[in-house]
């Protein structure tokens, strides 16, 4: 997303990319200060309760993809967020937590068990839009040395392969995905930002 200039075209990350980065920067990742996570599939799905900022409590699901992600092997999608009564993930509603790093933290620590369980597994995290996809990066970023620790982390970029008709029906085999190793303080530009994450353990 980007903001709007008066012509109403668009040059410059929106406010909201620019609020997610700034959360991304006080973010710290930490596995000794995490939340008690509540095993309902074995590594495959968990919930935890967090603090809000207005003093309610929510429910955060965590959910290893059981399928392979359809473009690379051996990755396995990590989705999180709030849960219905029927544990189903919501990873759109944005929730104001008390303590992002925790949730974080928590979010993290779960990967790294399923990673350590099975260590030939890869895990990924989809930056759905840019400004999910910048926070996920500057949270990286902050964290390097940290994660570097338990991580190999990769970005992945999306590309897909123009087709000579007008149509926009595109099957997997068009798609090329171009894994990166993500290194200490690199810098990249918004619109280059990798579109998903890929953690492997140590």
């Amino acid at each position: 997303m980007h903001a709007v200039s008066k012509a109403g075209g668009t040059d410059e990350i929106v406010l909201e990319d620019q609020k997610r980065g700034k959360m991304a920067l006080n973010i710290k990742i930490d596995f000794d200060e995490r939340y008690l996570v509540r095993s309902i599939d074995n590594l495959r799905f968990g919930v935890f309760e967090t603090e809000l900022k207005n003093g309610e409590r929510a429910r955060l699901g965590i959910k290893i993809s059981l399928e392979e992600h359809p473009l690379m092997i051996d990755v396995y999608n990590l989705a999180f967020g709030p849960v219905d009564k029927n544990n189903q993930i919501d990873d759109q509603v944005k929730l104001a937590h008390l303590n992002h790093s925790k949730v974080f933290s928590t979010i993290v620590f779960e990967g790294l068990s399923f990673l350590t369980q099975y260590p030939d597994k890869f895990l990924g995290i989809d930056g759905s839009n840019t400004a999910r996809a910048y926070m996920y990066y500057r949270c990286i970023q902050n964290n390097f040395d940290y994660l570097a620790t338990y991580f190999f982390i990769y970005g992945v970029s999306y590309f897909v392969r123009i087709l000579r008709d007008d149509g926009n029906d595109y099957e997997k085999e068009d798609f090329i995905t171009v894994p990166k190793l993500i290194e200490k303080g690199e810098v990249i530009r918004p619109v280059k930002l990798y579109n998903y994450f890929i953690f492997k353990g140590k």
